[in-house]
């Protein structure tokens, strides 16, 4: 019920209940006066309501006086801070009418003042934000404008919600909102994006290829598929594609001309050689000299050819359609046109190959094998065997000749592939394919070189790659007055052999993390193991886990230490108890013909200039503090303690700006001022 009640009506109940109250309390005492001393009853009725009336009449002045100068100010006051709150009103609330409120006007004046400072910095941040996106925006444009590459991003259910210039040259039609599948074969992608999941699930969150067709078949396009991360799913694909019709039946064209060439040549070679072997041009002197001659010159030409096609060969194992492919990838995109069944390879085995010429040229076999309906139930399958994969196809029905299979292999693969041929791709991936009679079955068997899977990186955040709202600079700027926010940073550690550089102590690995506008910029690591020329001691290696194997290889100082500068060039030094670090560097300086002569700033001192109560500035302490948590495997890397510390340092911006400490002087200042604290804090 309350609720109801205005602040008014609340107090001219109350003023009325304390006159009520007055009036009770004279009735009582009079009413008591009489019962004990007696007297006429009409003296005391008199003075009752004398004194009753008197204080109503005091009450409801009193009552007035607290309405006009109390209740009524508070409702109005109440009535400009709502208007304010929820119009944008700049007037300054009228105090007169508050006057007898003491502070509460100027409360509520303040109050008004701090809301439209407020707004004003919203709508400050709200254009500055807004500008930035469009910047942003019109840079994207331009960068999709101009790519060289067609570039679409799909929803889940592979609706078009971005295109640029080149696809929509591709795909006339192609239209926001519109389904990917109207412009383009969906069936390969869709394979793509269904490996895309089985490579997340191993870990991998790389992109995947896959060729396909454009929908009225008129064009062959190799692209790329990579997955959009959601919060707890994916939120979409984006393509990156070429058309690849032209290039794809150059390169075959290409493969083809110089395989067809190299034959050419070899068998009137061959020839030649056998017809001077069976020519007797050894009965005289000047025959046999020229024998000899003409024997020379075929070796030489035997031996250019033999050389030729095994610099051929290589060069076409390393020309672009060479990659890492998993056997399953193969596997499914012939299962997908329901040609076989296949056995999965579990663990999944990779070769280095042409993935889509290998899944052609079996796709070419296994229709030659189904030809005339005489064999049936075809089946995948693949055997690991020393550096090689057996890719199989086995059958139930009759048997396969080497002319039949031969046949199968001189025809083209497609017309996307021109004139490439199953001999062809034999030819470029330099291996044979032929029928195995010793199995129990009948098979056909394709060997492939085999490779290692490729290296997974789980859980590794998405480097950042671009940063379009840097601050400005002028060429002339002040460093020491530069707010510390538009300053660039080198967050960096050093692991060593011990803790006295002067007695003969050196570094085994430096680390460092930039630090841009307010980021880390995990994809800009720099990190590097040290060679310190020595031994290094088991109790040092039982702190990082470097041992003196692991460094054989790595870099000296001078090297490295060229390295790290390059990678600090104008930024600012940050480290945790950055002196100890630094003397390790500018000992070296000789050796490593740079001077680390940049800004530099110690998260210890800084840390005991605005926590002074507190004698532990530890990294350990400083990251509970700020809520950074450090993986235990990362701790005492130089690279985890790096990265730890750029966290605690960001977040110490914060506190650092409310402290008064805003530029690098300012930073530069408070640190001087506790290098005697540094002394007696435990580390």
């Amino acid at each position: 019920m309350r609720e109801r009640l205005g602040l008014r009506l609340r107090f001219v109940l109350f003023f009325a209940a304390l006159a009520l109250a007055g009036a009770g309390l004279i009735t009582g005492g009079l009413w008591l006066g009489h019962a004990r001393y007696g007297g006429p009853i009409e003296g005391f009725v008199i003075a009752g309501l004398i004194a009753i009336f008197g204080l109503v009449g005091i009450t409801v002045w009193i009552g007035f006086l607290f309405d006009e100068n109390v209740a009524r100010p508070v409702l109005a006051l109440a009535s400009d801070l709502q208007t304010r709150a929820r119009a944008k009103v700049d007037q300054r609330i009228d105090q007169t009418q508050a006057r007898h409120l003491g502070a509460l006007a100027p409360a509520a004046n303040a109050m008004h003042a701090a809301l439209a400072e407020a707004r004003k910095a919203q709508a400050q941040a709200i254009e500055d934000e807004t500008a930035a996106i469009r910047r942003e925006k019109t840079l994207f444009e331009a960068l999709l404008h101009d790519l060289t590459e067609g570039a679409v991003v799909l929803t889940p259910d592979r609706r078009v919600m971005l295109y640029n210039r080149v696809a929509q040259q591709l795909f006339c039609d192609i239209g926001l909102d519109r389904k990917i599948d109207r412009f383009l074969c969906a069936e390969p992608l869709l394979h793509a994006i269904e490996r895309l999941s089985v490579k997340q699930d191993r870990g991998d969150d790389g992109a995947e290829r896959f060729l396909s067709i454009t929908a009225e078949g008129s064009r062959l396009v190799m692209g790329r598929v990579s997955p959009i991360h959601g919060d707890d799913q994916i939120a979409g694909h984006v393509l990156v594609f070429h058309d690849a019709t032209d290039d794809l039946r150059s390169h075959a064209e290409q493969d083809h001309l110089t395989h067809t060439l190299l034959e050419d040549l070899r068998r009137p070679a061959a020839a030649l050689t056998a017809l001077l072997d069976a020519a007797d041009l050894d009965r005289t002197p000047a025959t046999a000299d020229l024998g000899q001659a003409m024997r020379d010159e075929l070796d030489r030409l035997c031996s250019r050819l033999h050389s030729g096609g095994e610099s051929y060969g290589r060069q076409i194992a390393a020309h672009w359609p060479m990659a890492q492919v998993c056997v399953n990838d193969i596997f499914d995109t012939l299962t997908a046109r329901g040609l076989a069944r296949a056995n999965r390879v579990d663990p999944p085995v990779f070769l280095h190959c042409d993935g889509f010429a290998v899944a052609a040229l079996l796709a070419r076999v296994i229709d030659g094998l189904c030809a005339d309906g005489s064999r049936q139930a075809i089946t995948l399958g693949a055997e690991a065997l020393n550096k090689e994969i057996w890719l199989t196809l086995g059958w139930q029905g009759s048997d396969v000749t080497e002319d039949q299979l031969e046949s199968w292999l001189c025809q083209p693969l497609s017309d996307g592939y021109g004139e490439y041929s199953g001999r062809d791709v034999l030819d470029s991936h330099r291996t044979e394919i032929w029928c195995d009679p010793s199995h129990d079955e009948n098979r056909i068997v394709l060997p492939l070189p085999r490779v290692g899977a490729p290296t997974l990186t789980p859980n590794q955040p998405r480097p950042e790659f671009y940063d379009f709202n840097l601050p400005a600079q002028s060429a002339d700027h002040d460093l020491a007055d530069t707010p510390l926010r538009q300053l660039q940073f080198v967050v960096f550690d050093t692991e060593t052999t011990g803790l006295t550089p002067r007695d003969g102590d050196e570094i085994v690995q430096i680390a460092g993390v930039r630090v841009v506008n307010g980021r880390i910029l995990t994809g800009e690591a720099f990190d590097t193991l040290v060679n310190p020329g020595g031994p290094i001691p088991q109790a040092s290696t039982k702190v990082h886990g470097i041992s003196a194997d692991m460094v054989q290889d790595a870099p000296d100082i001078a090297e490295a230490g060229r390295q790290f500068h390059n990678y600090c060039e104008d930024a600012v030094l940050v480290a945790h108890n950055a002196p100890f670090d630094m003397a390790f560097l500018r000992l070296k300086e000789d050796r490593i013909g740079r001077a680390f002569d940049h800004p530099t700033l110690c998260t210890v001192l800084l840390s005991a200039a605005l926590f002074d109560h507190s004698g532990q500035h530890t990294l350990d302490a400083l990251a509970e503090r700020f809520g950074v948590s450090i993986p235990p495997e990362h701790r005492h890397t130089a690279l985890g303690d790096a990265m730890a510390t750029a966290e605690v340092f960001l977040r110490m911006l914060d506190v650092m700006e409310g402290a008064g400490i805003v530029t690098l002087a300012d930073a530069m200042a408070a640190t001087e001022r506790m290098v005697k604290i540094r002394r007696a804090q435990d580390y």
